[in-house]
């Protein structure tokens, strides 16, 4: 009887894991709600891609604001030696902050009230063993940042070399977007 309880417990355990697994986690430990009813943009980069994501992914994340996306910024962290990994999380989460502030400072210089949900809209996973890049097919020190749009159910509908495909993105975060009528303006970076 007690092996049958120990089996019973066992396989209940075996298909929690999966789940558990499933969830994505940034660096702040919140869970990334990929699939939970936005669009989402996925920014793959590293060390290397750093500057360049920061000259166009802000435009492009104004751009987009009206399909309300969440934006997913995978930083691959396998060119960065064991020890200093914790280091380059911290980086990660002040960059976080930083460009938060930068969008905020965005949607003002338009106008614009910068929307209530821009702090549950960005957010920053560090990828110690770079698993998510390898799967778009990024090897190791890759040179440009690479993005996938994700629908309101996680599922990929565009993908691309960034910022060469923002204007397919864009569409794609409109075409997807929860309220039919979304325009995405200025997407036609070069």
């Amino acid at each position: 009887m007690r092996k049958i309880a120990a089996l019973a417990c066992l396989v209940g355990l075996l298909g929690v894991l999966p789940a558990h697994a499933a969830e994505l986690k940034d660096v702040f430990g919140r869970e990334v709600p990929i699939g939970k009813g936005r669009p989402t943009v996925v920014l793959y980069a590293n060390k290397g891609t750093r500057d360049e994501l920061r000259e166009h992914a802000y435009q492009f994340a104004y751009d987009v604001r009206g399909g309300k996306p969440i934006v997913v910024v995978r930083v691959d962290l396998r060119d960065v030696p064991g020890l200093f990994k914790g280091m380059a999380k911290g980086e990660i989460r002040k960059s976080h902050k930083e460009s938060l502030e930068l969008m905020r400072g965005l949607f003002q210089q338009h106008g614009e009230a910068p929307p209530a949900e821009l702090d549950s809209s960005l957010f920053m996973v560090a990828d110690s063993k770079g698993e998510p890049h390898q799967a778009v097919g990024l090897q190791k020190g890759f040179k440009n940042v690479y993005a996938q749009v994700l629908d309101p159910s996680g599922d990929e509908v565009a993908r691309g070399p960034f910022p060469e495909s923002a204007a397919s993105l864009g569409r794609a975060v409109a075409a997807t977007s929860p309220d039919s009528s979304v325009r995405v303006a200025g997407v036609a970076h070069r």
